[in-house]
């Protein structure tokens, strides 16, 4: 593993200082906001120029990121080489399917490795401006719910502010809080058991649970006994507050029908009506049954495939054209494969695996399991804030050097 480490005495000490001083995470963090906002301004006017300004923006900040990871990772540490292979094999896919691949979707997948590149080559301090950026991306989704419904998303699915669906809600906010983790430590994995529980998903919840688990199993027993006496009292106390006030009624509602899936062989709940379904469950809230359906769909979409598609799949972008249901997979494991290839998604899977290990907090560790967890059941790919984050942060914080500063040194440093 040494191999992967960044060799920083090949660097002259001014490239060193250049480094430590470069503004990579207060540009990340301002482009952010400012994309944002003209998202805002996109859903409240429905204009398609602010949408067209808040994409220039995202696809500026890319270049940007790229050009300071080209600069200055140059020892062949595993970000850049997980950077390449990606490249290489998503090349690969496009040319191969180059009447059906859609560049932003391409720029969007990369964008994960180049971020991630970046970050680890900006080891600066967390500063009292990114803390302020981190409080401003979350204030403006619920600013947006209370000036009114969005004329982008008026639809039946409720959005969350300028959010197309809770479920894109719970990963901004973990985005948030993994981004502040150097700062706040194991409190904000409390903050996400509550952002989980109040959205009432129960996949964000279930994810964050098995997060915490497998965290407390890596630890010392003695760390493991005085880590789950301090997270497990406010765990309960929360959830016992939540499921009072009907928080987790619609987790119940999807555990009974996934007991009622197992009871009957989910092989043959694919093949029934939605119509069927409520009939049988008493429920109209299908949506663990539609992501079964959906995923057999795409499934059998690409194992229908010739051998070119099962190498290189059926181009970026593309799934919502093949399906019945005319969407993405809503598994962003299915979509790389069915989209991008076995080999794409081998990569993915191993730089998601590194990641997580070369995370040393415990509370980025919960985090970050809980976004690997959550790209089995939603199209995460698409969440440009919520992905730029994590992959950024977690670069600087994989990185090693000094990278948070507690609440009270950032108070202090604003008044000096």
């Amino acid at each position: 593993m040494s191999s992967f480490a960044l060799d920083t005495t090949r660097r002259s000490g001014s490239t060193v200082a250049s480094r430590s001083d470069g503004p990579f995470f207060l540009v990340l963090c301002g482009s952010l906001v400012v994309q944002s906002l003209f998202v805002f301004i996109y859903h409240l006017s429905g204009s398609p120029a602010f949408y067209a300004i808040s994409n220039s923006v995202a696809i500026a900040l890319i270049g940007y990121a790229l050009v300071g990871g080209l600069r200055w990772e140059r020892d062949g540490s595993a970000s850049m080489t997980f950077l390449v292979v990606s490249v290489a094999a998503t090349l690969l896919s496009v040319i191969y399917n180059a009447a059906n691949t859609s560049m932003t979707d391409v720029l969007k997948y990369l964008s994960l490795y180049i971020f991630y590149a970046a970050g680890r080559c900006n080891r600066t301090p967390f500063r009292s401006v990114e803390l302020y950026c981190l409080y401003a991306l979350a204030a403006l989704p619920i600013a947006f719910m209370a000036v009114g419904t969005s004329k982008i998303w008026n639809w039946e699915g409720k959005p969350f502010g300028y959010l197309p669906n809770a479920n894109i809600a719970v990963l901004h906010f973990s985005a948030l809080l993994f981004a502040a983790a150097p700062v706040f430590g194991n409190r904000v994995i409390l903050l996400q058991l509550l952002n989980a529980a109040l959205m009432n998903k129960i996949g964000a919840i279930v994810a964050t649970v098995i997060a915490i688990c497998m965290w407390v199993a890596g630890l010392r027993p003695r760390e493991s006994i005085i880590s789950l006496a301090a997270i497990l009292i406010p765990v309960l106390t929360l959830g016992v507050v939540a499921f009072q006030f009907g928080a987790f009624d619609r987790a119940i509602i999807a555990l009974n029908g996934l007991a009622f899936a197992l009871n009957i062989d989910p092989r043959s709940v694919v093949s029934m009506s939605y119509q069927k379904l409520v009939l049988l469950t008493g429920s109209t809230d299908l949506s663990g049954f539609f992501r079964l359906i959906h995923w057999a769909n795409i499934w059998d979409i690409y194992s229908s495939g010739g051998v070119g598609t099962w190498i290189f799949g059926y181009g970026p972008g593309e799934t919502p054209a093949l399906t019945y249901a005319g969407l993405v997979p809503h598994n962003d494991y299915l979509r790389i494969l069915v989209e991008y290839g076995p080999v794409n998604l081998v990569i993915f899977v191993c730089f998601l695996t590194y990641v997580r290990a070369a995370l040393t907090s415990g509370a980025a560790r919960v985090l970050f399991v809980v976004l690997c967890i959550y790209f089995f059941s939603e199209n995460l790919l698409d969440s440009f804030t919520s992905m730029t984050l994590f992959f950024a942060y977690a670069g600087r914080m994989t990185a090693g050097g000094r990278v948070g500063e507690s609440p009270r040194t950032l108070s202090r440093n604003l008044s000096q």
